[in-house]
């Protein structure tokens, strides 16, 4: 989900772990996909413009290790982003969690409010969620 909450450039390709890997190329795939039904629809969209302007994976490694557990200060030189819009994408992402618990709960789909509750509890942590940073 990072790939499109995050939407600034990154000359930073991210080293991602296999499954991850997979993952973002699955993703390629349905936006891929998306692009050309828009196209077949009679919409002027190319899959390269499409891709260009949706997905975004510069913040895919940050993300993870941030979820994993890793300090902030150890994240920041995995990419060439700001460490303020890694905060702002962050708090994106959480935010686009909060919204999937809301439409699982309406749908009636536990294994995926479970699944945005625990990515939620993962990335909610730390710095990037402190009231303040300028309190002592």
């Amino acid at each position: 989900m990072s790939a499109l909450v995050f939407q600034e450039k990154s000359d930073v390709k991210p080293e991602l772990p296999e499954g991850l890997a997979d993952a973002a190329s699955r993703l390629t795939a349905l936006a891929c996909e998306l692009a050309d039904l828009q196209a077949a629809a009679g919409l002027p969209v190319s899959q390269e413009d499409y891709l260009r302007e949706v997905l975004h994976p510069g913040l895919m490694q940050v993300v993870y290790e941030w979820a994993r557990g890793t300090p902030f200060s150890a994240i920041t030189p995995l990419t060439d982003v700001m460490e303020g819009s890694i905060v702002r994408a962050v708090v994106r992402l959480d935010q686009c969690c909060r919204e999937l618990m809301d439409a699982a709960r309406v749908m009636g789909d536990t294994s995926l409010f479970s699944l945005m509750e625990a990515a939620s509890g993962k990335i909610r942590r730390d710095i990037v969620f402190a009231a303040s940073l300028y309190v002592a």
